[in-house]
């Protein structure tokens, strides 16, 4: 059975979330916020469709960004009208950045420049996890330890929270079509996660797309902010690679620095000395996007950078 969601602006389409949500009122609600498309859409949703706010987080609501220090400068303006929309209406917003303690890197290009590494698609991805997902979770600890006064240490507080309040419901912004990237919670690794959290995916959920999620960004009338992800990212397209060779070269001549250090480090590795593309480098991979799109304008380049986030190897 389905519960149909009217949105506060009429001509916005019904969603739908399933029944099974009204049976759980979690104690804590977190909004993990990439800052990209999906989860503004999850906020925006949070904030102007009461019957949503209900479902998805009934009980107290935080949001929480985990700070990679490689975000686009673009991604850092929205961070600061974000954080000014949930201080407006009552939301509290964390920005957890490594000054803070919670990070395992420092930040993305800290931790190539102290290792002498590089992020490729040839290699197991761990930027996500390292980032992001850690960050957060030993932040939300040390948060319900402060908050409920319960002992910490090892995720023990997590556990602690979840037997006396139930689990802590966070709600993910991966939208309709990226299925692949919901973790399936019964294979989950850690047992003071399976037994602490409880992940939602209200975008998949509702049936939206990232189309949907543009529109409905522009219908409430706010300006779609650009796809996060780190600027260095391995697992971007060759249009977009494109786009930073265009938009922001010095960018793209530290990530060359970065590689080259790479290759020199682990020379004695021979073929398997891969680099950011596997075994092409990122200026063979460049000569290669401008042979097959260089004939793109400015326009379309920036067109295609808005409507394509390239973070679609986390499973979270």
């Amino acid at each position: 059975m389905q519960v149909a969601l009217t949105h506060t602006k009429p001509h916005l389409p019904k969603l739908r979330a399933t029944e099974s949500l009204l049976v759980c009122q979690p104690e804590l609600c977190v909004l993990s916020m990439g800052l990209g498309q999906d989860s503004t859409t999850i906020l925006y949703l949070l904030v102007y469709n009461k019957d949503f706010r209900r479902l998805y987080a009934p009980g107290k609501l935080i949001c929480l960004f985990s700070d990679t220090m490689d975000e686009h400068p673009q991604t850092y303006l929205h961070l600061e009208e974000i954080k000014l929309f949930c201080s407006q209406h009552g939301i509290e917003f964390v920005h957890i950045h490594p000054d803070m303690g919670f990070h395992g890197w420092k930040g993305l290009r800290e931790f190539y420049g102290r290792t002498n590494t590089v992020g490729s698609v040839a290699f197991v991805k761990s930027c996500t996890d390292n980032l992001k997902i850690k960050p957060i979770y030993s932040y939300l600890e040390k948060y319900v330890g402060d908050e409920y006064n319960l002992p910490v240490g090892a995720k023990q507080g997590l556990r602690h929270f979840a037997t006396k309040y139930g689990k802590i419901r966070v709600l993910i912004g991966i939208a309709k079509g990226e299925e692949k990237r919901m973790a399936d919670p019964s294979k989950e690794k850690q047992r003071w996660k399976r037994e602490s959290i409880s992940t939602v995916y209200p975008l998949v959920d509702l049936g939206m797309d990232r189309g949907d999620c543009q529109r409905y960004i522009t219908a409430v009338g706010h300006k779609v902010p650009l796809p996060s992800n780190c600027r260095l990212c391995p697992y971007m397209s060759e249009k977009e690679l494109l786009w930073m060779h265009r938009f922001y070269p010095e960018d793209l001549e530290a990530w060359k620095e970065f590689e080259n250090n790479k290759f020199e480090k682990f020379k004695d590795k021979g073929e398997k000395n891969f680099g950011v593309f596997g075994k092409k480098s990122l200026s063979e991979a460049l000569a290669q996007a401008i042979e097959k799109h260089g004939h793109m304008t400015d326009e379309e380049l920036w067109e295609n950078k808005m409507t394509h986030g390239h973070c679609v190897k986390s499973v979270y």
